[in-house]
């Protein structure tokens, strides 16, 4: 198995930084970091992958096909594949972005999909969906479903101690986990633990067993990052991944803080 490596994110939203993470380690996929000081604006042009964004703090305006695009909350974000694109700060600002370089089979999958461009998803409008390896406590969201984008799909975890996400392996999805800056939790990786604080990423081996712990008055919050390797991996987040049909939020008693 290969060796679990942890990375921080840059954090300093006074700097404009591109910061690539976890280069090469899954085919077609970089990771990026960046922080955008307040009124600078990134360029993004067209390169044959998806600029697929979290805004994760900040408040932005995206510009895309001649128009633009306004956000103070955390969002999930795509412009069209063939479309200029780009970012201003309206604060300072950071985003990550998963950089997903495209196939020629994927094209028949994208007319398949007909995904309206560009996507916007409200993260406190993702669907939330329930799994087999979560406690009942957990609220789990749906950021990008399976079927917008080829071999790829995106969504989030979030608890407070004590919880766990039971130890389960996926070897038809390869994987990162990204924390946002709140989360502080145990990763367990076949059953050895890692801590994992705020605004860090990781790859999870390929088939590793992989599990979550989170311990009292500790805030468990982290992306999944799904990359789809062959056709069970759609079979899998379809069975897996059950909508709730309600909207769920957690009250300062379950926070720990009265």
């Amino acid at each position: 198995m290969e060796e679990v490596k942890i990375f921080s994110l840059e954090a300093d939203l006074t700097e404009n930084a591109s910061k690539p993470m976890c280069e090469g380690v899954i085919t077609g996929a970089t990771p990026i970091n960046h922080t955008i000081k307040q009124g600078c604006t990134l360029e993004l042009p067209p390169c044959g992958a998806y600029h697929i964004m979290v805004l994760i703090a900040g408040k932005v305006t995206f510009h895309t096909d001649g128009k633009d695009y306004v956000w103070d909350e955390r969002v999930t974000f795509v412009p069209a594949l063939d479309k200029d694109f780009s970012i201003t700060a309206e604060t300072n600002a950071q985003l990550l972005e998963i950089r997903w370089e495209m196939i020629e089979s994927d094209y028949a999958l994208i007319e398949e999909y007909k995904t309206v461009f560009p996507y916007q998803m409200s993260y406190a409008q993702s669907i939330q969906y329930r799994d087999r390896n979560k406690s009942d406590k957990t609220i789990s969201r749906i950021m990008l479903e399976q079927r917008n984008i080829p071999r790829f799909a995106m969504g989030s975890v979030e608890s407070y101690g004590p919880d766990f996400v039971k130890s389960h392996d996926h070897p038809m999805l390869d994987q990162f986990f990204v924390s946002f800056p709140e989360n502080d939790m145990f990763l367990l990786i076949d059953y050895e633990p890692y801590r994992m604080m705020g605004n860090e990423i990781t790859h999870i081996p390929l088939g590793a067993n992989h599990g979550v712990d989170v311990t009292e008055k500790k805030h468990l919050h982290y992306m999944w990052i799904d990359f789809l390797i062959d056709d069970t991996s759609m079979k899998r987040l379809d069975t897996s991944h059950i909508p709730t049909g309600v909207m769920r939020d957690f009250t300062d008693e379950q926070k720990g803080l009265k």
